[in-house]
């Protein structure tokens, strides 16, 4: 590993990225559509059409 990545586990940084939910898969997890216009599978629940913050490392939804 190397020191960059020992640093950033230390400090537990978040990657924030912005999408848009776009359907619900049940269990917590919702689909959404990335600005750039990626679709991903991301954790928590949020109502369809409305955006939101999540972390891309951990696909967790901030807000």
């Amino acid at each position: 590993m190397n020191i960059l990545n020992q640093f950033n586990q230390l400090l537990n940084r978040q990657e924030l990225a912005i999408a848009t939910i776009t359907g619900n898969r049940g269990g917590g997890k919702v689909v959404a559509t990335t600005e750039s216009g990626a679709v991903v599978i991301l954790n928590g629940n949020l109502a369809i059409g409305k955006k939101c913050f999540y972390d891309r490392r951990t696909s967790k939804i901030i807000s």
